[in-house]
């Protein structure tokens, strides 16, 4: 028995079997994490490095360039790429795609065991796989009293007490970084003038500070019980001023004499500011597989418990700075909008259609059945309800309708024939059995590539090859098993099966009509061929990275005045920041600012400001840059809007990286001020922002020792540098650990104001006596680097190159190649420039899409050869493709009549999904001729008939598809600029595919026909000459 009788003949467990696979996908929803975008994985290892007070040449020099040269030689690695603050260092490993990146942290790990030994104040490297971990929130806490104070370190205790933990224990919380917060520090101030007075050496010092420590004896067997032993010896807080730290003519010199010793916290070198109120900065890093709106939600709640609890009674409060959840149900909430009003566009024209409201509903079953079905495969993955999974179901409404239609359609055919509704049942399905299957299976091939697809672009559109894969192949059952049992229910009654429209015959007629001859199929050939080809190569745009998807908030990076302190900072040019804010804040000026973030530390200094309106995004950019960001002392500052697809890492989606690498003199940075000149004139509007700055220099003092004073004074040059920094920003000579907090034991000495005060502090010697820094060693006064950047193990300046969204960022690459050419020349010997970031995407996605696009075809061709049997009918159905092409270049430059949209990753994936959908119609013609031609038709007659059969399903599935994307086009929204121009190549590839499917199929296949006909009559008259050539000759 036929699967087809079995479903038929069983219709209870059928529709049963259906129904519990519907209820089961749909109540997996509740399982599956809510996110903006799918997870993903960067072949990108992150190293950070710290060493405390360090400046950025000495953390080059000891750690960063040893690291990167053992790096260097690791398997796989494309990319290196550093960047070196004062005190901190971050080093980006970037792989080829395929690369096994547990194997290769493992390796990181290991080689980073290999090189020297660091100095003794850095930290351990921390290694982070993935790249930089991106935060799922963040919070401040800011005072409630009328007392402002930017220093929080009075409440650091309470926060990390009760504040921390109460976080870390949210689901899906991986990290709390406590990013305002400072070092718990046991402070020796010295007294330099005391220790050389008493002869006490900053060496005898820290080597007594050392050597008092806790150390485990063992264990001891003590008649029937085994005995702990442990030495006690480490002075606590209170009592290291009684430690001896050394002997002066036999007199003990007690640590009290010379120092003061104090429990605090490091120096502040950050601050924090939330809509003009000084700030606690804390931020949420979240596991790959955290439900963000989950984690909100429960966040949220936290919050309250917080504000109302502990925090309250110290006067202080937490918010949320960046609440994303916001953004992914505002996204969200609009895709499941376009999905229902899709649904309800796609009944209301197939109702029109059909004129049966029985018949549609029959039809309407397939789309809870295969939406269903699709999510709960997503659940079964592992995946997440995100913009693009949900843009993928959207996209599937229209598409899964169109297996339900020709079933209908041949059922209803069958019972015009005088069949009984058993029997129309059972053939309905059957007949067009291998037509469906073919269909279905050139649309799921087209994702087999895009599955199989390595790096950023499979990884962002795997979900939405899933959705449409699993939707359609479930439209596929449903119409074969379902479709025809509920129709014997539905509609066994014949008043449901109305009369056609008027409409499909005239159409019929007037399609059989444009092609009847051979002179007028020719001429239609060579019209749409020759059509698509001129509007190909004429109006496909230039291809572009990744879409904005902007949102209202604004993110400013500023680049400060080099060797501005944080005092200068904050005192004047953050203060400036917020007086002029203050009247957007409060609503006197427009655009009113809802909230914003201020913020400068080692990593950079930042204003984050969130417009009261999300529309009034791009008026708050101008405000800033014509008014709040104007005139600030030596202060450059890029505003740029945020975007919700923000994949890269430091900058936009489209920031190309022109690097300058090599040892940059005078000369050099003049080309750097000529290129960014010529890029602002050739394209307007973009942002040029130089990292670091061409002219990066604070003011150094160089200590070098002199060898010859040292000898004779009886120390060593490490004696010195251990002086200059006790005095300078304090030596690190170890931990103090009681228990509960561990701190940093640090001999400092009161901060000295000028060069001349520190070359005046003196210090004891064994053979000179008393010495002063000055007299051992000379200072100069020069510049060095604020930053330093290096790539593949070279210094570099890269100019950060954003363009507008008018600007494609091929047309931004190619005009930043010219300039190359231009300037290269220029350079002084040893510079050279290079191209990375947005221009290597490009180059790797559209090599990525073509190789995809190559694999779709042959893939389709292969298939429907399988099927049809016939290479020359795949053949003929591939030479549809350039027509449905040039339908979605079309819709693309009509969308842009209205609304800017490139040719961006996720628009060209659109052309690929279009293969498989517009030959499902040519299928269609092609196998309903074909059978014509089987049961005794001439091809003429059988092509008519195939049109006439086929006319109203051909319309019926092209435009439901179009009409449950149309949504998608037409609604503005968050998130929309990601599946817009997506789903406008679909639908304008569709429109036009069907316009003229109808027409270029059956004047192919008459020209085929007249072609063959020609053939077989002419080699008929050879053989009629051959025989006549043969008779003559007898």
């Amino acid at each position: 028995m036929s699967m087809f009788r079995l479903s038929h003949y069983n219709p209870v467990a059928t529709v049963i079997a259906f129904l519990i696979v519907t209820l089961i996908g749909f109540a997996s929803v509740s399982q599956m994490p809510v996110q903006l975008t799918p997870n993903l994985n960067r072949p990108q290892i992150a190293i950070i490095n710290t060493w405390r007070a360090a400046a950025p040449a000495e953390l080059e020099s000891e750690i960063v360039e040893p690291q990167e040269e053992i790096l260097q030689g690791l398997s796989g690695i494309e990319r290196l790429y550093s960047s070196v603050r004062a005190g901190m260092s971050i080093t980006m490993l970037e792989f080829a795609i395929g690369t096994d990146m547990q194997q290769t942290f493992i390796d990181v790990v290991n080689a980073l065991n290999q090189t020297p030994p660091r100095p003794r104040e850095a930290g351990e490297p921390h290694v982070m796989l993935g790249g930089l971990e991106e935060s799922i929130a963040t919070l401040l806490i800011t005072q409630t009293g009328e007392q402002q104070s930017s220093d929080f370190s009075a409440y650091q205790d309470l926060i990390e007490a009760s504040v921390k933990p109460v976080l870390q224990r949210i689901d899906g919380v991986a990290r709390v970084d406590l990013a305002s917060s400072v070092d718990h520090q046991l402070k020796i101030q010295v007294d330099p003038y005391k220790m050389a007075a008493l002869g006490v050496q900053i060496g005898t010092l820290t080597n007594a500070i050392q050597r008092s420590a806790n150390m485990s004896g063992g264990f001891a067997e003590v008649g029937r019980r085994e005995y702990t032993v442990r030495y006690n010896g480490q002075y606590n807080a209170e009592n290291y001023g009684d430690m001896i730290v050394a002997y002066n003519e036999g007199r003990p010199v007690y640590l009290r004499e010379i120092a003061t010793v104090s429990e605090g916290f490091a120096d502040q070198r950050s601050f924090a500011y939330r809509s003009g109120k000084p700030a606690f900065y804390i931020v949420l890093n979240g596991t790959n597989d955290a439900n963000t709106v989950a984690v909100v939600e429960d966040l949220k709640v936290a919050i309250a418990d917080l504000n109302e609890g502990v925090l309250a009674k110290k006067d202080l409060k937490i918010e949320l700075s960046f609440d994303p959840s916001v953004h992914i149900k505002r996204a969200i909430d609009l895709v499941q909008s376009s999905i229902g009003i899709g649904i309800a566009l796609v009944l209301g024209l197939l109702y029109w259609m059909i004129r049966g409201f029985r018949a549609t509903l029959l039809i309407a079953v397939t789309i809870p059945v295969s939406l269903a079905s699709a999510l709960l495969v997503m659940s079964l993955l592992g995946r997440s309800l995100n913009i693009i999974s949900l843009a993928g179901l959207a996209f599937a409404v229209g598409l899964v309708l169109d297996a339900a239609i020709v079933v209908q359609e041949n059922f209803l055919r069958l019972r015009h024939q005088g069949l009984s509704v058993s029997d129309a049942a059972i053939k309905s399905a059957a007949q067009v059995a291998p037509a469906l299957f073919a269909s279905t299976a050139t649309t799921v091939a087209i994702f087999m590539p895009v599955l199989f697809m390595q790096g950023l672009a499979g990884q962002l559109f795997y979900d939405l090859a899933v959705t449409m894969s699993v939707a359609v192949v479930m439209s596929m059952l449903a119409a074969m098993f379902l479709i025809p049992v509920l129709a014997t229910k539905l509609l066994k009654n014949r008043d449901e099966d109305k009369e056609p429209l008027a409409l499909w015959t005239q159409l019929a007629n007037l399609y059989a009509r444009l092609t009847r001859t051979p002179r007028r199929a020719a001429s239609w050939l060579l019209f749409i061929l020759a059509g698509a080809a001129i509007v190909l190569m004429t109006l496909t745009p230039r291809p572009d990275f990744l879409p904005e998807a902007k949102w209202e908030g604004i993110f400013v990076a500023m680049q400060v005045p080099p060797g501005a302190n944080y005092s200068v900072i904050e005192d004047e040019i953050a203060a400036t920041i917020v007086r002029r804010l203050e009247p957007y804040l409060s609503g006197e000026k427009l655009p009113q600012v809802r909230d914003y973030n201020l913020s400068a530390s080692a990593g950079g200094n930042v204003l984050f400001v969130y417009p009261q309106e999300p529309d009034a995004a791009p008026e708050m950019i101008r405000a800033l840059r014509q008014d709040v960001l104007a005139d600030l002392p030596e202060t450059m500052a890029y505003a740029q809007q945020a975007s919700l697809l923000n994949v890269s890492v430091g900058s936009t989606n489209r920031a190309i990286r022109l690097n300058f690498n090599g040892a940059l003199d005078d000369a050099s940075r003049l080309v750097i001020e000529r290129t960014i000149g010529l890029l602002s004139d050739r394209l307007p509007n973009t942002v040029l922002r130089p990292v670091p700055s061409i002219y990066d220099a604070k003011p150094e003092l160089l200590v070098t020792p002199r060898d010859h004073q040292l000898a004779q004074a009886g120390i060593d040059r490490s004696t010195v540098a251990a002086n200059v920094r006790a005095v300078t920003n304090g030596l690190w000579v170890g931990e103090l650990f009681d228990g509960f907090n561990r701190r940093d034991i640090i001999v400092e000495a009161k901060p000295w104001k000028t060069p001349e005060a520190l070359a005046a502090t003196p210090l004891y010697t064994p053979h000179a006596g008393v010495q002063t820094i000055g007299q051992l060693a000379d200072i100069e006064r020069m510049t060095g680097p604020v930053r330093i950047q290096r790539l593949d193990g070279s210094r570099t300046l890269t100019l950060m190159i954003m363009p507008p969204p008018t600007i494609t960022l091929d047309e931004a690459v190619e005009v930043t190649r010219q300039v190359m050419d231009e300037v290269e020349t220029e350079l002084s010997p040893g510079v050279y420039m290079t191209l990375s970031g947005g221009a290597d995407d490009l180059s790797d996605t559209i090599t990525s899409m073509t190789d995809n696009f190559v694999y779709a075809v042959v893939i389709l061709f292969l298939i429907m050869t399988a099927v049809f049997r016939s290479v020359k009918d795949s053949l003929l159905v591939l030479t549809t493709v350039p027509m449905a092409l040039a339908g979605g270049v079309l819709g693309l430059q009509l969308l842009n009549v209205f609304t800017f949209q490139a040719l961006d990753l996720l628009t060209m994936i659109g052309f690929v999904i279009l293969l498989g959908l517009m030959v499902n119609n040519a299928i269609l013609l092609i196998d309903q001729t074909r059978r014509a031609q089987s049961e005794g038709m001439q091809i003429h007659a059988a092509i008519h008939y195939a049109i006439a059969t086929r006319v109203r399903p051909v319309y019926m599935s092209s435009l439901t598809s179009v009409f449950g994307m149309l949504p998608l086009v037409l609604v503005p929204g968050a998130g929309s600029e990601i599946y817009r121009g997506l789903a406008m190549v679909i639908v304008g590839g569709m429109l036009v595919s069907t316009l003229f499917m109808l027409i270029y199929i059956p004047a192919a296949m008459r020209a085929i026909a007249a072609v063959q006909t020609r053939v077989k009559h002419f080699a008929l008259a050879q053989r009629l000459k051959t025989k006549e050539s043969d008779h003559v000759c007898e």
